[in-house]
């Protein structure tokens, strides 16, 4: 998605901040340059967005090497708080440093950087899957995509027949 700078009178700048610019391609497909929310992303989205967050969460491993098994393990794309926390991280970090930010949004990033980090050390330190290797098979997280991908496929499809809503299935 392409940022889109907004030229806003200067007593609106706040509020038109809190609404989320549409660029040509998200009018489209209707997908807004807000928070992504994993549990409800249409396959197509989903398929598109895997790696996106994967080669995102690959980069901040490296910039910020206290992030290791302990924090962000292998296997952190089979969690679904990993992966919601990861990708609200992220949408932070966007929104950040987006040239239309204040000065002061690097340092909220960091602090929400802090705490998101204590929370994926406190989600890891429950799972049973250990804390081996520091980075994930390529193939596995592949594999993984791939069957997410077709649980969300098989969930629209059943939606789109009447024979459930949205509600009754989760993502992971």
């Amino acid at each position: 998605m392409s940022e889109q700078r907004v030229d806003v009178p200067a007593g609106k700048r706040d509020a038109a901040r809190l609404r989320p610019v549409r660029d040509s391609t998200s009018e489209s497909s209707g997908e807004a340059n807000g928070p992504l929310h994993w549990p409800s992303l249409a396959p197509f989205v989903a398929e598109r967005m895997w790696p996106e967050l994967a080669e995102w969460v690959a980069a901040l491993r490296q910039r910020y090497r206290g992030l290791d098994s302990y924090v962000v393990p292998a296997c952190w794309y089979e969690h679904e708080a990993l992966v919601v926390a990861l990708q609200a991280l992220k949408d932070h970090e966007r929104v950040a440093y987006d040239a239309s930010s204040p000065a002061s949004s690097a340092t909220d990033w960091h602090r929400a950087f802090r705490d998101i980090s204590l929370l994926l050390r406190q989600y890891t330190a429950d799972l049973r899957c250990g804390h081996g290797t520091e980075y994930g098979d390529v193939e596995l997280f592949g594999m993984f995509v791939a069957t997410d991908i077709a649980r969300r496929r098989r969930r629209a499809a059943t939606v789109a027949l009447g024979l459930g809503n949205e509600d009754d299935t989760y993502y992971l």
